[in-house]
Formats: structure tokens, C-alpha cells, sequence
């Protein structure tokens, strides 16, 4: 899997490319195979006071686009809060292949 980490206002420090790698890599167990990942962490200054950390994560499979952010004070929070909204968008998608599949085999039997 290609993951590809960009950050604006923050900076990336080995510990936090590490981290994330863990974080999205991890969720490639669900999937089989991602074809690249892209995530954006930024200090965001837009209308907010204080630090807000946001982290933004798009992941492209089988030609389906996945995409979940968070916002809170801590960066490492923020990646922590994007992984259970992106296993909530495979797990969908997952059902539905499977619905499908299954849907398919079903006519295949009434045609008989």
C-alpha cells in the first residue's frame, strides 16, 4: 500500500509518519489490498481558537473513494478518531459486495 502523508502547519515528525502508517496500514486486514492512501494532518486556524489539529484520511479501493476527517487538540487523537469512521465505510462496503454476490447467485439458481 502507498500511503502518502502531507502536513500543513504541523511538522511531521518521524513518530507521527510512524503512527499513521500503523494506524492505516491496519486497517488493510479489512480490505485485502488498498490501492494508496492519502492523509493530510494540518493545524487548523479557520474560525477556530487555540490549537485544533485535524486530520483528514482518503483511501481509494477497487476504484471506490473512502474518505473521513477529525478535528481535535491532539494530533495523535485526531488520527485515532478518523480509523473507526473509515472502518465504518469498509465494513458498508464490504456488505454490499457481499449482498451483491450473493443477490447474483441466488438469480443464477432461479434460472436453472
Amino acid at each position: 500500500m502507498n500511503i502518502n502523508i502531507k502536513g500543513t502547519n504541523v511538522d511531521l515528525t518521524p513518530s507521527i509518519k510512524q503512527y499513521v502508517e500503523e494506524k492505516i496500514g491496519h486497517l488493510e486486514k479489512f480490505l485485502g489490498k488498498i490501492e494508496s492512501a492519502k492523509v493530510e494532518l494540518e493545524r487548523d486556524r479557520h474560525h477556530h481558537t487555540g490549537n485544533v489539529m485535524r486530520a483528514e484520511v482518503m483511501l481509494i479501493v477497487g476504484g471506490k473513494v473512502m474518505r473521513a476527517d477529525a478535528s481535535s487538540e491532539d494530533m495523535y487523537a485526531s488520527i485515532d478518531m478518523v480509523v473507526p469512521k473509515l472502518k465504518e465505510q469498509i465494513s458498508k462496503f464490504k456488505d454490499k459486495r457481499v449482498t451483491l454476490q450473493k443477490r447474483g447467485g441466488r438469480d443464477a439458481k432461479k434460472k436453472r
